[in-house]
């Protein structure tokens, strides 16, 4: 959802850059573009990420329990795993802010004749941010030690994505008037 909002951010850059009588938007445009489709790299990368933490879990364990070496062992490799499967999210939460700015930048001062495209990058930025906040949220039992630092980053990611999500839409919504 993330990487499908970048790109949606991108095609109204991109659509903005090339319409004549819109030559005033074409620097924010061409910035916006290439910053749009670094993120879209960005999200469809941790995709991968997901998985290698996810899978990291998995093989934690599936550790041998039979000694106490073999259970310090495995409580160190749940410790980490658990860690970066919070964490991935928790970045991943973090990015749709940006790519909400993004989509911000394309309603604001794109092609009209694409806003609601705009819109589109913002409902789904907003999608993948409520989406990763559910997975740091599962994934919080399984952290050792104190986890309101990450508590915090995920609260306030979420309520300024949710916060640029409906901004973005308003301004949509005034265009398509």
């Amino acid at each position: 959802a993330g990487a499908l909002s970048a790109s949606l951010s991108s095609m109204v850059a991109s659509l903005t850059f090339a319409k004549a009588g819109m030559e005033d938007a074409r620097p924010a445009m061409e910035s916006t573009g290439r910053d749009a489709q670094e993120l879209k790299n960005w999200f469809l990368a941790a995709v991968d990420r997901d998985t290698d933490a996810f899978n990291a879990v998995l093989a934690a364990i599936r550790m041998p329990r039979k000694s106490e070496e073999d259970q310090a062992a495995r409580e160190a490799a749940m410790a980490a795993a658990n860690l970066e499967a919070t964490l991935v999210p928790l970045s991943v939460l973090e990015r749709c802010v940006e790519a909400l700015e993004l989509a911000h930048v394309t309603a604001l001062d794109g092609n009209p004749n694409s806003v609601s495209d705009a819109g589109v990058a913002a409902v789904c930025a907003v999608a993948a941010a409520e989406g990763a906040s559910l997975n740091v949220r599962i994934n919080l039992d399984g952290l050792d030690g104190d986890t309101s630092e990450i508590v915090d980053r995920q609260d306030a990611a979420l309520a300024k994505a949710r916060e640029m999500s409906a901004a973005v839409l308003r301004i949509v919504n005034e265009r398509l008037s």
